[in-house]
């Protein structure tokens, strides 16, 4: 029996939100509070994609080798240490050969190393880079709501899985909630 395990990242595997860690981590503190007033002023205004590029934007530049080693210390540091013990308990029971697949609006740069480790796959957000050099724009859509189904539906033949269970905790899953078999909403404690 071929099972699909489709989890959203932020909320749903680790306590809060991986964008806030990571501006604090890799932004100066004057920088990060002034990245976040002008979030919370700008934000009836703009969409969460057009604010998260606002932030990627600090990058703009910036070599990417340099950025993934950033974003490398990040996920030592400080990404690994936040992911729920819950997950990792239920983590324990699924089977090896089932497809475990992190779909998430985060950017690969710091998603890519965990994901690696756990031998999941990884849906996300994409910076574009140029020549080398971060642009500060996103290469793919951001990844969240009815994005996220298109991108798995693009990677995955739905139909070939007897079980899809999917993992959520926000309105921006609810569109890859409806994917599943087996829904799980705020699962994860």
């Amino acid at each position: 029996m071929k099972k699909l395990y489709l989890y959203d990242f932020d909320g749903t595997i680790i306590e809060g939100d991986s964008l806030i860690k990571f501006s604090y981590f890799s932004l100066s503190i004057p920088r990060f509070f002034k990245f976040w007033l002008l979030v919370f002023i700008l934000i009836p205004f703009y969409s969460r994609s057009d604010l998260k590029q606002m932030f990627y934007s600090n990058f703009n530049e910036f070599n990417l080798d340099d950025f993934n080693s950033l974003c490398l210390d990040f996920y030592i540091k400080k990404l690994s240490k936040s992911i729920k013990k819950s997950f990792i308990d239920f983590m324990k029971n699924i089977n090896e050969d089932s497809k475990v697949v992190v779909v998430s609006a985060s950017i690969s740069n710091y998603l890519k190393p965990w994901c690696d480790e756990m031998g999941f796959d990884l849906i996300s957000t994409e910076l574009e880079v140029i020549d080398g050099k971060l642009t500060g724009r996103f290469s793919t859509p951001n990844c969240n709501g009815k994005e996220k189904v298109r991108r798995i539906k693009e990677k995955y033949n739905l139909s070939e899985y007897n079980e899809i269970h999917v993992f959520g905790n926000s309105k921006g899953d609810l569109p890859m909630l409806e994917l599943g078999t087996h829904k799980y909403y705020k699962f994860f404690k």
